[in-house]
């Protein structure tokens, strides 16, 4: 079977029957969506590579719905579908970007042919499904094994998990920055019957209460300055699919009212309309802060707590799981060095225990940054440096076994013992700054312009860096000194 992933949109049912059956029999993968809204959620969240429009009876303007299109994704191949032959209709249909306009009826075959050069344009390949657990083409790459499997505790919250996922049952998740909340919800989108819908998000710390709340809800044409059109709510896009707020416990008190009505009838206005809006949307919701606490101070309902608390996983930080970290570290390295075009890079035994002794502060997220410095700064040793660093003392590698052990006596330095903890710490960052740029200056050959990009530092950062950890000392090319 090819894997095209095409979206369907089309308002009659009838008429998106027929086109799916078509699509299905040329051996793609078919999305639906009967209104421009379901149509422009599922592009944003499962990227078709194809969308084959019908735009005769949606529920908007045909061409606004394609010029729309377009602008959430310029690379998608765009076939528009009329009854009308209308050759101004023809012209405009093709300026918004479209590969091709059919007059229908179109026959079976001659949709096949299109469809197939359709795709062959597209540079975007099909995403893979999450580690072969019955995800549909198209949706985002999930990794169920490296997710859940690697230890006792994330086994534990995947069977959380497959046992609500096929319900309706709103879900809190909670954890530490950084542990893979917003993983774990897709999880359940990917795993439960509303897979080929929507999966958005939307973060409740990142906009004030009422940019949030058209956000959450839409807002019609003229509902505020700067309200140049109706816009459909993450709420409306997300129908039929799931809806993961993140963050909850940074909602403004007066939208948590609001959104407690949405969770028990479903239905609420866009702001400054009049019409109902029906929406069903399964609702994740994600912290890091203890609600209850919340709650208990008077920032958080105790209705919509209770209401959102029906399941409530526990997502474990990684100092409690760190048999994870070595398949972890395997897993974004490998992706890394394929994302920068960077030479694999050895971690030794050493570097793997300190990594695994760690206290993980920043959990997951914290360890992807590390390796994704070290891969494209292509060295082992800026992970030890950095881990002493955020340790607060300096790094001594443990002996490999069979190894001598380190010569032991006094350090011709100032005893540690004598200085303040600020001391030390500063000590170590200027040590272990002052080895990583020179490293990097090595490796370009002392182009400090080249290392202050690859640092990503202002040059002029970079020079006063340069002196202010003592390598300004190096020869000028053709100097003569030594």
């Amino acid at each position: 079977m090819s894997a095209g992933s095409i979206l369907v949109v089309d308002g009659r049912p009838e008429g998106r029957a027929n086109l799916v059956r078509v699509v299905k029999e040329g051996g793609y993968s078919a999305l639906e969506a009967g209104t421009a809204a379901e149509a422009l959620a599922l592009l944003s969240s499962l990227h078709p590579q194809v969308v084959l429009l019908d735009i005769d009876q949606l529920d908007t303007n045909g061409l606004d719905v394609a010029r729309q299109v377009k602008l959430e994704n310029a690379d998608v191949s765009m076939i528009i579908l009329s009854g009308s032959g209308d050759r101004d209709l023809l012209v405009k249909a093709m300026r918004t970007g479209a590969y091709d306009f059919l007059v229908k009826p179109v026959a079976g075959q001659a949709l096949k042919e299109v469809l197939r050069s359709a795709l062959a344009q597209t540079d975007s390949p099909p995403l893979p499904s999450p580690g072969g657990n019955g995800s549909a083409a198209g949706q985002a790459p999930l990794d169920i094994d490296l997710l859940f499997r690697n230890s006792e505790r994330m086994r534990a919250v995947e069977d959380i998990v497959r046992r609500a996922a096929d319900t309706n049952a709103t879900i809190l998740l909670q954890g530490e920055s950084g542990t893979g909340k917003e993983m774990v919800a897709r999880a359940i989108h990917y795993i439960s019957d509303r897979r080929d819908k929507p999966f958005l998000k939307v973060n409740c710390a990142s906009l004030p209460g009422d940019l949030l709340e058209s956000e959450l809800f839409g807002h019609e044409k003229g509902a505020f300055t700067g309200a140049h059109r109706r816009k459909p709510g993450k709420f409306e896009l997300a129908h039929r699919g799931t809806f993961l707020l993140d963050e909850i416990g940074e909602m403004p008190l007066g939208l948590q009212a609001k959104l407690l009505h949405v969770l028990q009838d479903g239905q609420f206005f866009r702001v400054g309309g009049s019409e109902v809006i029906t929406s069903d949307a399964r609702l994740i919701a994600a912290t890091n802060k203890n609600l209850a606490s919340v709650m208990a101070t008077g920032l958080f309902r105790e209705d919509l707590y209770y209401r959102l608390n029906v399941v409530a996983i526990s997502i474990p930080p990684l100092r409690e799981r760190r048999e994870e970290i070595p398949v972890l570290v395997e897993y974004f390295m490998g992706r890394f060095c394929r994302q920068y075009n960077r030479d694999a890079l050895k971690i030794s035994g050493a570097t793997m225990r300190l990594l695994q002794d760690y206290s993980w502060p920043g959990n997951v997220r914290e360890l992807e940054n590390m390796i994704k410095r070290a891969v494209v700064l292509q060295t082992e040793a800026l992970v030890q440096q950095e881990i002493a660093l955020r340790s607060e003392k300096p790094w001594t590698p443990k002996p490999e076994p069979g190894s001598l052990p380190a010569p032991t006596g006094p350090s011709p330095a100032a005893p540690e013992a004598e200085m303040g903890l600020k001391d030390i710490a500063r000590r170590a960052a200027m040590a272990a700054e002052k080895a990583v740029i020179k490293e990097v200056l090595e490796k370009v050959r002392w182009n400090r312009a080249e290392a202050a990009r690859l640092l990503k530092i202002s040059y002029k950062a970079m020079l006063y860096k340069i002196r202010q950890v003592g390598l300004d000392d190096r020869p000028e090319r053709g100097s003569g000194r030594k």
